[in-house]
């Protein structure tokens, strides 16, 4: 049995959803799932998977509604959109999201059902269905998130992560709206880490040399100069999922073009929550500061580290990274002569534009 509300399912002896006490139905029925007209609706793709609705779309490519015709349950269809689709290292990059989720084993990792190529529509991924929204939807309609619902939240991320990493795959573009809260809105009972897309398998190798992976407010320093990231890459991103979710805004205020952002996070030390106009309990802001530090050395070494110290704060401790301090020394050090010439031209960035502010420009 089916809930239509929230999704949950329930034995067939069920009348009633124990979470908001909506009578359930006896199947998943596609017309309760708010889509929008599409020319793709009807296209079945393998024989089994009819696209039944559009729902949304990322930087390269749309998300679908459909049914899967054996089972007759949805299922979310992603499809590389032109001229992504006729690109070779995209479309090699976009069907690694499927290998990269398939490779993972964990609740917290959403399912990857079927990965295929269609003459007409090009490369997809079928995923099972999620009902709610992303962390970047709900942050946006209600602000920062309290403490009692963030930390759950972020240790559910923190474990998808680590279990990523456990198989060899780094996500490098931690944000928001990657983190897919399940439930009503504003009313989240699960998470799920989603869009592995730009994840880096221990063994592939498909990016070119000298370009920068990931959404540039949410990536490391090494990210941000091409720099090889590894783990300590991931929590720097939950680092800055954590700022905003708890704070409403960016350690760096209001920036505009990705350019900004990169030199931010390369070079200037975020400020602190209460900065922002939002104390937070002190043990919070060193578990902050710890995953943002420049040095990956002087992060947290792994996502097991960084989730020991918020089951601390869920359970009211104190977190190492309060009694650690902050370290003598934070500066990244570019490894490669390319990211030397990306450096610089960040640090030429910030320059210019503190001699604009100087100026009264």
């Amino acid at each position: 049995m089916l809930c239509p509300r929230c999704h949950r399912s329930y034995p067939a002896t069920q009348a009633r959803c124990s979470y908001d006490g909506a009578t359930l139905s006896s199947e998943r029925r596609l017309e309760l799932l708010q889509v929008r007209p599409s020319r793709k609706a009807g296209l079945v793709l393998d024989g089994r998977f009819r696209i039944h609705g559009y729902v949304g779309r990322g930087g390269t490519a749309h998300v679908y509604v459909a049914e899967d015709l054996k089972s007759g349950e949805p299922v979310a269809v992603k499809l590389l959109e032109p001229p992504w689709s006729e690109n070779r290292v995209a479309r090699e990059r976009f069907l690694r999201q499927g290998e990269a989720a398939l490779a993972i084993r964990h609740p917290g990792v959403v399912r990857i059902e079927h990965v295929g190529e269609h003459p007409d529509a090009g490369p997809f991924l079928v995923m099972e269905h999620l009902f709610g929204e992303t962390l970047g939807a709900y942050l946006a309609r209600e602000g920062p998130m309290g403490l009692d619902i963030a930390l759950p939240v972020l240790d559910a991320v923190a474990s998808a992560l680590e279990a990523a990493h456990e198989a060899g795959v780094l996500h490098r573009d931690v944000k928001p709206d990657n983190v897919f809260l399940i439930g009503e809105p504003g009313e989240p009972y699960g998470v799920r880490v989603v869009d592995f897309g730009l994840a880096k398998l221990r063994d592939a190798a498909i990016t070119a040399a000298g370009t920068a992976i990931g959404t540039a407010a949410f990536m490391a320093p090494e990210q941000c100069v091409t720099d090889e990231p590894d783990p300590r890459s991931d929590v720097y991103g939950l680092g800055m999922v954590m700022y905003l979710a708890l704070t409403g805004s960016g350690p760096y205020g209001q920036l505009d073009a990705a350019e900004d952002h990169l030199a931010h996070n390369l070079l200037t030390a975020p400020r602190a929550p209460s900065a922002r106009g939002m104390p937070l309990p002190a043990g919070v802001t060193a578990v902050i500061a710890r995953c943002l530090h420049k040095d990956p050395a002087n992060r947290y070494a792994s996502l097991a580290a960084l989730r020991a110290d918020l089951g601390a704060l869920v359970a009211d401790h104190e977190p190492s990274a309060l009694r650690m301090g902050p370290p003598d020394h934070d500066e990244y050090v570019p490894q490669s002569t390319f990211a030397v010439t990306v450096a610089r031209a960040l640090r030429e960035r910030l320059a210019r534009a503190a001699s604009r502010t100087a100026s009264g420009e």
